[in-house]
């Protein structure tokens, strides 16, 4: 990204929650000083990225629509096959705006799989490299692999290292060597900054993902706050990133960096394994503070980030503080 230098570039995230975003802004923060940036937004990202960079322009782009559920397996088998249909979409309407309006010098897409053009250097980023996924849905990457194809580069937010990298096998694999000439390690990306703060809060609970998964985790947080109250009624606990009545934490540049102060004053961080999250979570937490992680049922990618960043010892199960 260092030797990027006055170009025009577009770039656009999935709307996936809000990791992809967040992570996207972290380099566009790295790029915009020497660069034009054009951001292609949705609706529910656009708000978001007005706070963080009110200067650049954004084009409206149309949305996934991608609400996964958490407990029904069938719901989001008939999202995967709508996703394939917005891929076609988006690659059309891109082809339209360069057509009528821009053509940019690069195109950037975090995990916008029509994001892209086959007559202007394309930029995907990635770090799932091999999709986890049961055996009798594995051809799904050969579809991936496909669609890596229309990439010039991919850029991994994660260490080069296999040793120290945050996703193992998700970045680090087999699959990757049929794409070895395009795949670029850019290290973790996060907007998060680290400081010190006293330890005031016993337990943060970190809500992400879309709303139908921000749901289901504000109930379930709230649950288990209230089983630590019973055992504990001066614990100090609070839960970010809620739908209901939390909203506003992921509305600006200022909540988010008030998110980023409560992790850094929280004794025990409970959360979901969303890599966005443990790429911030990675890059600002201390020694003195504990990780506990929520086993997910049907994101097969989160599953194995649960289990590796176990095993590596980098957070535990939330099952260790409910015993």
């Amino acid at each position: 990204m260092n030797h990027i230098r006055q170009k025009t570039i577009f770039i656009s995230a999935l709307d996936w929650g809000l990791g992809h975003l967040t992570r996207t802004a972290a380099i566009i923060q790295q790029l915009k000083e020497h660069n034009q940036i054009v951001i292609f937004t949705t609706p529910s990202q656009s708000s978001v990225y007005s706070a963080l960079f009110p200067d650049l322009q954004q084009v409206p782009v149309h949305s996934y629509q991608i609400n996964f559920h958490p407990q029904q397996f069938f719901k989001n088998i008939i999202l995967t096959k709508k996703i394939f249909s917005s891929i076609q979409v988006e690659h059309n309407n891109l082809k339209k705006f360069i057509s009528s309006y821009q053509s940019p010098d690069i195109i950037i897409s975090d995990n916008r799989y029509g994001f892209y053009s086959k007559n202007i250097p394309s930029v995907l980023i990635s770090h799932q490299l091999e999709i986890q996924l049961p055996f009798l849905f594995s051809f799904g990457n050969i579809i991936q692999q496909n669609m890596f194809s229309n990439f010039d580069e991919i850029w991994v937010p994660d260490y080069p290292d296999k040793e120290k990298s945050l996703t193992g096998k998700l970045s680090h694999n087999s699959y990757s060597l049929k794409h070895y000439d395009k795949i670029k390690y850019i290290y973790p990306q996060s907007l998060m900054t680290k400081n010190e703060f006293r330890k005031e809060i016993d337990y943060l609970f970190i809500i992400s993902g879309t709303n139908a998964e921000r749901n289901f985790y504000e109930n379930y947080f709230e649950n288990i706050s209230e089983k630590l109250l019973k055992i504990n009624s001066e614990l100090i606990i609070k839960i970010a990133g809620s739908v209901c009545k939390d909203n506003r934490l992921f509305l600006g540049l200022i909540n988010y960096n008030e998110l980023n102060n409560w992790i850094l004053k929280a004794k025990n961080i409970i959360t979901r394994p969303g890599y966005s999250t443990l790429m911030d979570l990675h890059k600002i937490m201390s020694e003195d503070q504990n990780l506990y992680l929520i086993q997910p049922r049907y994101q097969y990618e989160q599953k194995y980030l649960y289990e590796y960043w176990i095993q590596k010892q980098w957070a535990q199960p939330l099952s260790v503080i409910l015993q």
